[in-house]
């Protein structure tokens, strides 16, 4: 009887150990029900800085990324290396405007993460395949008066992963302002269109009479 009372006893506690571990690596009781997320309002110094490096043999390009609250803006500075000699081969910076529910969306990933107290992002281990593509981000988040930084090597994990997701959708054409200029980048002139002009009517000849032999 106490042998079938602990091996119970052991399923409970394996049970339970399984279904607190949740997939960010954090425990939580299962036993214990979840308050309902309130979001807060977003702080007035709100910001996130991305910084990205993105090498392979051929080609090496810097990312520079800062979404701020202050002014409602996104702004990205794309930089493109030479490999040969290490000189900028193109550099452009692409101003996206953001709107309240977009930064309410980024605040509410931050705050439901505690990515401002310490978030538990898994660890990237690194394998053979990033010897030919190694990527590093370093993300830092500001909010009144404190600084977090996350560093992540070829992806995004853990409680970071929502918030990035958000961020680099900003980048996405489907999520700009098609009317917004892009500071740097080559200036297209725009395409007129011509009004059809009318084709003077042809005169009409009456067919020669032909002479008959």
């Amino acid at each position: 009887m106490n042998r079938k009372t602990m091996l119970v006893g052991m399923l409970c506690v394996l049970a339970g150990a399984v279904g607190a571990c949740t997939w960010d690596g954090t425990i939580r009781n299962p036993l214990k029900k979840e308050t309902p997320f309130t979001p807060t309002a977003v702080p007035t110094d709100f910001a996130i800085i991305v910084n990205e490096r993105h090498d392979t043999y051929y080609a090496r390009t810097e990312i520079e990324q800062v979404v701020s609250s202050s002014d409602l803006m996104s702004r990205t500075t794309y930089t493109y290396f030479r490999d040969l000699n290490n000189t900028v081969a193109n550099k452009f910076t692409q101003e996206t405007p953001l709107n309240a529910t977009q930064l309410q969306s980024m605040w509410n990933e931050v705050t439901k993460n505690n990515l401002m107290t310490g978030a538990h992002p898994w660890i990237n281990f690194r394998s053979d395949a990033d010897v030919y593509r190694f990527n590093t981000h370093v993300i830092r988040i500001r909010a009144n008066g404190q600084v977090k930084t996350y560093r992540q090597t070829n992806g995004f994990s853990g409680d970071v992963r929502g918030l990035m997701l958000q961020v680099d959708a900003v980048r996405l054409p489907l999520s700009q302002n098609a009317t917004q200029p892009r500071f740097g980048a080559p200036a297209v002139a725009p395409v007129v269109p011509v009004a059809p002009t009318t084709e003077p009517a042809m005169p009409t000849t009456e067919p020669a009479t032909q002479v008959s032999n």
